[in-house]
């Protein structure tokens, strides 16, 4: 090796095997020059783990990188180093900046993927991490490191004058990234690749119609070298150099009956008429992997502290494994191992503090970040809605995942997508998981689909505090004089009576200028100590969590189900937590569907002293506080909104908010980790906030305004945030624009409309769909014109969208089943309708690759010139609001208000809320009230049976027809199929 070395600096003649590589340390130099004319600090280093004593691979490695201007540095181990001590040191020079490459070279029994991936991709000069496989399996060779040893094979053999193009290619005993390597390269020059085991019964006649026999390992003694055919074409590609063994087991050569004799029992070691020795290829290798890396020539700053980069890291591709979608969504899932947070972190500029590491794939990000980026122009902001669904759903939340991932990893252009935390009620119900499927999803699945980092769960607690303080109120109200109740209100304490810091602001609302609390005069007294709550205005419903009682409580259940039939179960609930003579009745956040808690009696205990009412539980995600969550921009405004929130009136007809129960601190307290955004990843290692859930046919629908504010940060001014839109775009849409933008202040720049074959079907009169039913032939068969009439839903919420001056973009979510005639009409038709584009989609099945159309087509109608504007005036009186959105966006004839919703319309009113945005609670299954109204219904009035308001979120929601607040189960809910491997602790049946 020195010899080589020192002729080729001389100058002087080279052995032939030498060239290709001494070429290549030539072409290293000349780069290595250019580069360090613009950077002179410029010096790039390779850095070689080794596990074991192989001096002659560490000579090799340190000569070739002298030649070529290169740095290397050795980190040996012993031979017995176990996975956590390699990859310990693998993590530390992932962080080591002056390193700008990095080799194991360790025994094959240490190559887990657990080590394999422990290498930042853009050090992995081997190419063996499945960001760099799956690069170079999806075509983007140029983009990735590419194993040097399968580089070396294929173009030695290309200079020895073979033609690759349609040859037979059989790869035989190799595995893991060599093998993968080897069948991509050979495939890209046109041969016919083929890969096989050693044992395998149909070895020789693989073996008798190959070209070119590619061996991944030796050739155990048993299999007779007799087997390749005169005139194959036999290369050894052992992978020694990762085995800590000298790596000059490679050769090519033309094989002749003295050729196949000399396979015998192992390697072959003489090459045939001087062709290309065993020495060339390994000498080659070892030199293209200490080429400079070019990307590296000029000294990156981290994307921190440039806050917004052109391009955000694409790690995290699909591997060769992967590429067969014949895989449930959790394989899917399962087989990809997300890159460590703190390193996604990074990457998209989040500073060391600005995390809070929830495991290993999900952090908290910290709201200090919206200040430090606050000078930093917004990227642009793209809402994802839909049309009118099945119950089968249609994919937006997939649809949204596929976007993002073909704008970052494919298009090279910032994105962030911003989605709901889902539901329990939907996943064990009837939808399943919502972190989207195939190849278009956020990884891990179980962690999103399941208490992610806990915000519902602190929702649920802060909503039942809230609740016992409501009826531990009134008890107290009902049973003690006002000087009693003041007194244990502003209690003296080390003969000190003071106003907590919440009472003073109850104090200056009332107008009582006062701060010492002996100075109030019994009138002031009975005004501060007295709320006069009048139960039957209370709307602060109960949701399913533990219970904070100081007894046992006897809780009726009245349960009206859907046919009419009535239940009574008495439920005795132990109180774990006492709270001094408090009524809180059993207080339970309900994040999963139970129509049996729709109606429900309360305070049927001893201790409750007679003071019964009815009341109902809702779904957790209903609660005004999620809806609060997702509309606060600060946590100084969550503490407004959660104070200002109405729970009911007084007897005077006056509003009681949360701030008069004096509760608001202790709802902020635990709110204050809720209200960082959750911050995950894509399949392919683009980043999305997971961030609040609010139902979008209850509340609006839409993840937090926090979350799509940090990421329009993040992205810079060229690139992307995707939010999504809960249900059809009469829905969710309209609730995003004109209630979370006017809370925001953002200005959407693009709609995509998520459309599916299968749902116009529905919408043109097809069989109805049911959740775990099989579908009917209509949808599985081409039956153009069910489609065709179908459209008329597309087409009207197309015009919903251009209500709003935002162009749409229609990314129809395609099955397998749908055939190229139907996806042709419906782009068709919707271009007719006004659409600035009509794409359709294969991220299910392919990931970002299978939606870059619609990523070309979304930057085109995003760069255009925003006209947005908002559906009404929020000063119009509440009735003529619901009346603009039932028939501009329903398309009904007329509104019809009960007695009981415009009673509550008038108490709004003159409580000085009427000038709140409308948030309807309707079916999302109809663009009418009733769900099996299809397509487009027309010269209907929309009843609007009940009228709430949540002031802290700040909007009015009338509720239309017999809309429900806590969802039924179906007769076969998700959950049948929902399970644990105790031993694994896998998540089964998830999806």
């Amino acid at each position: 090796m020195d010899s080589i070395v020192s002729a080729s600096r001389q100058g002087t003649d080279v052995p032939q095997y030498t060239r290709p590589a001494v070429n290549v340390i030539h072409n290293s130099k000349e780069v290595l020059s250019l580069l360090q004319e613009k950077n002179p600090a410029f010096k790039p280093v390779l850095a070689v783990i080794q596990a074991g004593d192989d001096n002659l691979m560490q000579t090799m490695n340190q000569n070739l990188a002298k030649e070529a201007g290169l740095d290397i540095t050795h980190i040996c181990l012993p031979p017995d180093s176990g996975e956590d001590e390699i990859i310990d040191e693998i993590l530390k020079i992932n962080e080591d900046p002056r390193v700008h490459g990095l080799a194991l070279q360790i025994s094959e029994d240490s190559l887990s993927n657990k080590v394999l991936n422990a290498l930042k991709p853009d050090k992995d000069v081997d190419g063996v991490t499945d960001v760099n496989l799956g690069k170079l399996v999806r075509g983007d060779a140029p983009e990735c490191f590419v194993s040097p040893l399968a580089r070396a094979a294929v173009e030695l053999v290309e200079k020895s004058g073979i033609t690759l193009d349609g040859q037979k290619v059989l790869v035989v005993g190799a595995h893991g990234p060599l093998e993968a390597a080897l069948q991509c390269l050979f495939q890209r020059k046109g041969s016919m690749t083929m890969s096989s085991p050693w044992a395998t019964p149909q070895l020789q006649d693989k073996l008798q119609e190959a070209d070119i026999v590619v061996l991944g390992s030796p050739k155990p003694e048993e299999i007779p070298a007799a087997w390749i055919p005169s005139g194959a074409v036999v290369l050894n590609c052992f992978y020694e150099f990762l085995s800590g063994r000298c790596c000059f087991t490679l050769g090519v050569r033309m094989m002749t009956k003295a050729g196949r004799r000399k396979l015998k029992g192992g390697s072959p070691g003489v090459p045939v008429n001087g062709l290309i020795t065993e020495e060339s290829v390994s000498l080659l290798a070892a030199a293209l992997r200490i080429q400079p890396p070019e990307e590296h020539g000029e000294q990156r700053p981290e994307m921190a502290q440039r806050t917004a980069a052109s391009k955000m890291a694409t790690a995290l591709l699909e591997t060769a494994a992967s590429l067969a979608c014949a895989q449930d969504d959790i394989e899917i899932s399962r087989g990809q191992t997300p890159k460590a947070v703190d390193v996604l972190a990074k990457e998209i500029g989040l500073l060391a503090d600005e995390i809070e590491i929830y495991g290993k794939s999900k952090a908290k990000v910290r709201l200090s970040l919206l200040e430090r980026l606050k000078d930093q122009t917004d990227g642009k902001y793209v809402l994802v809605a839909g049309i009118t669904p099945t119950p089968l759903g249609e994919g937006k939340s997939t649809v949204t995942i596929g976007l993002v991932q073909a704008l970052t990893a494919h298009l090279k252009v910032n994105s962030f997508a911003c989605l709901r935390q889902p539901s329990q009620g939907p996943t064990f119900g009837v939808k399943g998981g919502a972190a989207g499927g195939g190849y278009a999803q956020v990884i891990p699945m179980e962690e999103f689909n399941l208490h992610l980092t806990g915000d519902i769960h602190a929702i649920t607690a802060a909503n039942n505090l809230l609740a016992a303080a409501i009826d531990t109120r009134i008890l107290h109200e009902s049973t003690q004089t006002d000087k009693a109740l003041y007194n244990r209100l502003v209690p003296l304490v080390n003969g000190v009576r003071e106003f907590s810091e919440i009472q003073l602001s109850r104090l200056k609302k009332l107008g009582i200028p006062k701060t010492d609390p002996s100075t109030l005069t019994e009138e002031e007294v009975r005004r501060f100590a007295r709320l006069n709550i009048d139960p039957s205005t209370i709307t602060w419903q109960r949701v399913w969590q533990t219970a904070h009682n100081p007894t046992v409580t006897v809780l009726t259940i009245h349960s009206c189900t859907t046919d009419s039939t009535n239940h009574t179960t008495t439920m005795v609930v132990p109180s774990p937590l006492p709270l001094p003579k408090a009524l809180s009745s059993p207080v339970r956040l309900l994040d999963t569907n139970d129509r049996f808690l729709r109606k429900i009696t309360i305070g049927q205990g001893g201790t409750e002293k007679g003071h019964s009412r009815q009341a109902q539980f809702d779904i957790a995600v209903a609660s005004e506080i999620m809806a609060v969550l997702a509309l606060t921009d600060s946590l100084a405004d969550m503490k407004d909104r959660l104070g200002r929130m109405v729970v009911a009136s007084d007897r005077d007809g006056q509003p009681v908010t949360a701030e008069d129960l004096g509760v608001t601190g202790a709802l902020t307290v635990l709110m204050k980790d809720a209200i960082k955004p959750n911050l995950m990843q894509t399949l392919e290692g683009t980043p999305v906030f997971v961030h609040a859930g609010p139902f979008a046919n209850i509340a609006h629908g839409n993840s937090s305004v926090l979350a799509d504010k940090i990421a329009l940060k993040l992205v810079g001014e060229e690139g992307f945030v995707v939010t999504e839109a809960g249900f059809g775009a009469d829905i969710g849409m309209e609730k995003f624009f004109n209630i979370k933008c006017r809370a925001s202040g953002l200005v959407p720049n693009a709609v995509v409309l998520v459309a599916t074959v299968r749902a116009l079907k529905m919408h043109g009169g097809g069989p109805s769909v049911t959740a775990g039913v099989p579908l009917k032939k209509e949808y599985t068969e081409e039956n153009i014109q069910l489609v065709a009439d179908g459209c008329c839903n597309l087409q009207k919420q197309i015009q919903i969208a251009q209500l709003f001056g935002v162009p749409v973009v229609v990314a129809l979510n395609v099955f397998k089943t749908d055939t190229r005639a139907e996806i042709d009409l419906v782009c068709e038709l919707a271009k007719r309708a006004g659409a600035f584009d009509a794409v359709p989609c294969y991220h299910w099945s392919a990931g970002g690759r299978g939606s870059v159309d619609l990523a070309r087509a979304v930057r085109e109608a995003a760069n255009k010139r925003s006209r947005f504007q908002f559906l009404y005036d929020v000063q119009l009186p509440i009735v003529e609001k619901i009346r603009v959105i039932a028939q501009t966006v329903y398309g009904a004839k007329d509104i019809e208000l009960s007695p009981e919703a415009q009673s509550k319309i008038d108490r709004y009113t003159q409580q000085g809320f009427g000038n709140l945005p409308i948030c309807m609670a309707k079916t999302h299954l109809s663009l009418s009230h009733e769900p099996d109204k299809k397509g487009v219904p027309r010269d209907f009035i929309l009843p609007i049976s009940d009228v709430r308001a949540s002031i802290g979120a700040g909007f009015i929601y009338p509720l239309v027809g017999t809309m429900s607040t806590m969802p039924g189960l179906p007769t076969r809910p998700c959950f049948y199929d929902i399970d644990l491997d105790t031993e694994t602790e896998q998540v089964k049946g998830l999806f």
